[in-house]
């Protein structure tokens, strides 16, 4: 018989998470980690709200001064070409005008996701209705018009915590989700992002007791880890929840 086994955790959800690391203990469970939120926006008796901020916004300027200087590269290439030959080689001319007008729809669209798009997506738990309210924003490729905000909703007893980790260049960390289960079961129906952390796992753990311990009504502190507002997410503040979201998340039944 062997002496030891090498026995390694087992993901607990179906299907779970694409590049699973660890599943949270369930939400009603003593936690096994000290309770601690990074950012906080509010808390009181009926409900906690939590900012999640969207590192795509960030990434969008980077891409935004990327496509700029591409735009001045054919610009200035077609320039040079049509100086030094003159104006006999529509051909090239057309395809370098192609080139560069084909850069300014995404153009636009990192501009309008840069200084247009609010940073902020919360999420709000509300502890007398044992509901926990996502907000985000869908964006699509209509430049002209308002990205739509949707409002999504869940018992709280039907979520699970799975942390992943993601190897994507631009979005490359541990992350934290809330996986949304048919009542009673470990089937997972929808997930949704509760928190990121570039290299460490220990933070997303210890929002996700906060989170537990909170809708247990055991006490929390307000004292998360950075206060305020990072400035890479200004200038726009989250848009207002709907009329009837904001009561229904903010009140008692």
């Amino acid at each position: 018989m062997p002496l030891f086994t090498m026995d390694e955790p087992q993901p607990r959800l179906n299907p779970p998470i694409k590049n699973w690391r660890q599943d949270m203990p369930e939400n009603h469970e003593p936690q096994l980690v000290p309770p601690k939120l990074l950012w906080l926006t509010t808390l009181n008796d009926i409900f906690v709200e939590i900012p999640r901020y969207s590192t795509e916004v960030a990434w969008g300027g980077v891409l935004i001064w990327g496509i700029i200087i591409s735009i001045f590269s054919i610009s200035f290439g077609i320039l040079g070409f049509v100086l030094q030959i003159g104006h006999d080689d529509y051909v090239m001319i057309s395809l370098g005008l192609i080139g560069t007008f084909s850069f300014l729809p995404l153009a636009f669209y990192c501009l309008k996701m840069y200084f247009a798009q609010p940073r902020d997506q919360p999420l709000r738990l509300n502890r007398k209705r044992q509901k926990i309210y996502i907000f985000e924003y869908k964006r699509t490729w209509f430049l002209w018009r308002k990205w739509p905000t949707t409002i999504r909703s869940y018992d709280w007893a039907d979520v699970r915590g799975e942390i992943r980790y993601s190897s994507d260049r631009y979005n490359m960390g541990f992350q934290l989700f809330g996986s949304v289960c048919e009542p009673g079961t470990n089937k997972v129906v929808t997930r949704f992002l509760i928190a990121k952390e570039r290299s460490s796992q220990e933070m997303l753990c210890q929002i996700w007791s906060y989170l537990s311990v909170y809708m247990q009504h055991d006490s929390v502190t307000a004292d998360p880890v950075e206060t305020g507002r990072p400035d890479d997410w200004c200038p726009r503040k989250a848009d207002r929840w709907p009329e009837d979201m904001e009561r229904e998340s903010t009140t008692a039944p």
